[in-house]
């Protein structure tokens, strides 16, 4: 069988250098190259990858936006976020970005690999402790980026002018956004709105 062929992004060196052990024990699986920043990735960006495994939060720019670029020159690379978060936006973020598989840095080896295989053969990989409902709910409303802002920034108590303020638009074009809001809610309020959010997970 063809093996795997691996990059990994991560700038913890012994995190990295752990992990790249265990994946060379596995005989379907080879390590290419590995990379501990944004830059450095770009580098050894190579068409012969497979799968990457991905750090979130590296030193000199973000996870994602990197996934999103190699996304643009190696459309055929899958990629694997190794993360802390769990946050169903985060997610959701992330899958728009190009990541179809997300394990936590503290998953079990196995769960690593179960990933790095399914995402190779064109699935995707949730690992199970995360909160795949409030994920499924959250792709379900619609809500654009700036709608999901403006929700929590209501949800931290703050008026129609300070959020329109904020968020550098005029009244009339929150109040617009506000009423889209409503309207993928199916709610009438501004509190109805804030309680359906957090109960489906969408704001905290």
């Amino acid at each position: 069988m063809k093996k795997i062929k691996l990059m990994l992004i991560e700038d913890h060196n012994v995190f990295r250098e752990g992990l790249k052990k265990l994946l060379e024990l596995e005989e379907n699986l080879q390590v290419v190259a590995e990379a501990g920043s944004c830059q450095e990735a770009l580098a050894k960006l190579t068409s012969d990858i497979d799968v990457i495994l991905l750090d979130i939060g590296l030193p000199d720019g973000d996870g994602l936006e990197l996934a999103g670029r190699i996304k643009q020159i190696y459309p055929q690379i899958k990629h694997v976020a190794l993360t802390t978060y769990d946050d169903p936006i985060f997610i959701k973020k992330a899958m728009e970005c190009g990541v179809k598989g997300f394990v936590p840095k503290y998953a079990f080896f196995d769960e690593i690999k179960s990933a790095v295989f399914m995402t190779h053969k064109g699935g995707s990989y949730l690992y199970p402790g995360l909160n795949t409902d409030s994920l499924l709910n959250l792709a379900d409303t619609g809500l654009t980026e700036n709608e999901i802002q403006i929700l929590q920034l209501l949800a931290r108590g703050k008026n129609q002018k300070e959020i329109a303020a904020e968020l550098y638009i005029s009244l009339s074009t929150f109040r617009r956004r506000l009423k889209d809001i409503f309207t993928k809610l199916n709610v009438h309020s501004v509190e109805e709105a804030l309680t359906v959010a957090v109960k489906r997970g969408i704001i905290k």
